[in-house]
């Protein structure tokens, strides 16, 4: 049997080249890296508009139960969410304000529901500047439905000082707001009736009007619709009806 024996000297010598080279890839890659320094980054700090609405209530329903509105500094708006359980005509608000700065028309004052034209805010800082804020109202209330009383075939007729039940769904549960009409082919009111319900659900009541059709300028025979206002809605039957005498 023969024993192979490395000397300790070859042994030796490898060793320190397997060092010799670890180190030099070490220094290789220190040589290669490149320390980039970041870009500088500036963070500019401006001071809030003075002239800004910082929050919109309405404070009908109480203080502890008011509704924030959304208010938008950038478009300059202010959008209420009303529901339309609450029936409101007009709302009672609170406006915050940065220090020094005013508003017109003051908070105190009534804001309309149902305003024919554009309602608006003024706002001014203390230097002078100012800013208008555009109110929009969005009423929360769902589609209103009424239930036909004529159809494409048949056509219902009334007599003048009788009564029509007119039955539907998500009729607002007031008869301040929630009014029916007779209309003309032209949609032009000719008559509002007189409401009562039997109980108070609304959904399902009696509608009573006692008049001379010819007093009242309808004519007998003549085809008319059945109009109702429910809040922010407006739904008209697709059928006529007829008044006899």
């Amino acid at each position: 049997m023969t024993i192979k024996i490395t000397p300790l000297k070859t042994m030796l010598f490898f060793s320190s080249f397997t060092l010799f080279s670890l180190l030099t890839a070490c220094s290789s890659e220190e040589d290669r890296w490149t320390d980039v320094k970041g870009e500088t980054v500036k963070e500019i700090v401006t001071n809030l508009d003075a002239k800004r609405i910082i929050s919109f209530r309405v404070v009908n329903p109480g203080e502890s139960q008011a509704l924030y509105s959304a208010v938008d500094n950038v478009k300059k708006t202010i959008t209420v969410y009303l529901p339309s359980f609450y029936e409101y005509q007009y709302l009672e608000t609170a406006i915050a304000l940065p220090e020094k700065t005013t508003i017109t028309p003051a908070a105190t004052e009534l804001l309309p529901v149902f305003s024919k034209t554009p309602v608006t805010y003024t706002t001014k800082a203390a230097d002078g500047t100012t800013a208008v804020y555009t109110v929009k109202i969005m009423i929360q209330q769902a589609a209103l439905t009424l239930k036909e009383l004529s159809t494409e075939t048949s056509t219902f007729t009334v007599q003048a000082g009788a009564s029509i039940k007119v039955t539907g769904e998500n009729f607002v549960p007031s008869y301040e707001v929630t009014k029916l009409f007779i209309v003309d082919k032209d949609g032009n009111k000719k008559l509002q009736l007189k409401q009562y319900n039997d109980g108070v659900d609304i959904t399902s009541f009696y509608v009573m009007y006692s008049f001379d059709a010819i007093e009242t300028g309808l004519q007998t025979d003549t085809d008319y619709w059945l109009m109702m206002e429910s809040y922010n809605i407006t739904k008209t039957m697709k059928y006529p009806f007829r008044i006899t005498n």
